[in-house]
């Protein structure tokens, strides 16, 4: 349980209720913990300082821990197991089938196109669904297996071997698809903001801060797409990756967690916009002003100005 758990020892984190997360203002992680009808909300300098918690202390070092856990899950409570990332390098969220069958049929692509000689990266998923779905696709990937094991040079049992490895891998990927589509909504915010502006195209304030908020988008979404581009090119060249196997996993969590990380920022918003009718309503209004908020206290660029 100590090396797996958070099991702190301190009676204050046996509060019922107590939950670790991140401050809504300053992003640093808290202690909320409610004392009666007190609700808190404790920085961990404070709380050490406050509960005599030694800084060389097995509760201390697990604060830390939660601080580093918290990059890929919003909250964490006394006695919850430590995220898989930090453990083993796993992941602590899991994937619907569909993400994996994506991942499955962007690899089984990989492969068919190499021992064909032109290699491809397929992101359009109705274009994957129809290449693997072509009755000659089964045969080219039998001989790819084939040939991709005399090229690593495996002997035996290889063709297993090869199975193994693209198992993993898929499992591997299907994380960045999920969070691929996931990410899919915060483009449909840009696209929801066009209408909008259709919508209330006669309204010359709301539509000139949509239009800034359109402006606002344009950085997150292609530092986003550049992202997965470079989760697509790591399996572009499908023999390296299989060759370099424990280098191209590590490059994968590395970019599933930085992804994961950035989405836990967004989920609130996305949860918002989820299912609201792009129509005129205050709802829409309330939300597009949730929305600007959100853009400009993060993507505003500032200028210092000096005085020369």
């Amino acid at each position: 349980m100590r090396d797996t758990h958070f099991d702190f020892q301190h009676k204050i984190f046996s509060l019922s209720g107590a939950f670790f997360a991140p401050d809504p203002t300053t992003k640093e992680p808290v202690l909320n913990i409610t004392l009666g009808d007190l609700k808190a909300a404790l920085p961990f300098q404070t709380l050490k300082e406050s509960f005599n918690i030694a800084e060389d202390s097995h509760d201390s070092r697990l604060l830390g821990t939660v601080a580093r856990g918290l990059r890929y899950v919003k909250q964490i409570r006394p006695g919850e197991k430590i995220p898989g990332e930090l453990l083993d390098g796993s992941a602590s969220w899991s994937v619907d089938d569909k993400h994996r069958l994506v991942a499955r049929g962007r690899l089984t692509v990989q492969l068919v196109s190499w021992i064909t000689g032109s290699e491809m990266i397929v992101v359009d998923i109705d274009e994957l669904e129809q290449i693997v779905e072509d009755p000659q696709t089964k045969a080219r990937l039998k001989s790819a297996f084939a040939a991709i094991a005399e090229k690593l040079g495996i002997t035996e049992n290889a063709d297993q071997y090869i199975t193994d490895r693209v198992d993993d891998l898929t499992q591997e990927l299907s994380y960045i698809e999920a969070l691929r589509d996931r990410f899919r909504h915060i483009r449909a915010i840009s696209d929801n903001l066009v209408r909008l502006s259709q919508i209330y195209r006669t309204d010359r304030t709301f539509v000139s801060e949509i239009a800034r908020m359109q402006g606002l988008l344009k950085r997150p979404l292609k530092e986003y797409d550049a992202i997965f581009e470079q989760a697509d090119a790591q399996t572009g060249e499908i023999v390296g990756a299989l060759k370099s196997f424990e280098t191209t996993v590590t490059f994968i969590r590395k970019i599933r967690d930085d992804l994961r990380e950035k989405l836990i920022e967004w989920e609130e918003l996305l949860q918002a916009w989820d299912g609201v009718p792009i129509e005129k309503s205050q709802t829409v209004e309330q939300l597009q002003k949730i929305t600007y908020r959100f853009l400009a206290n993060r993507y505003m660029e500032s200028k210092v100005w000096e005085r020369k």
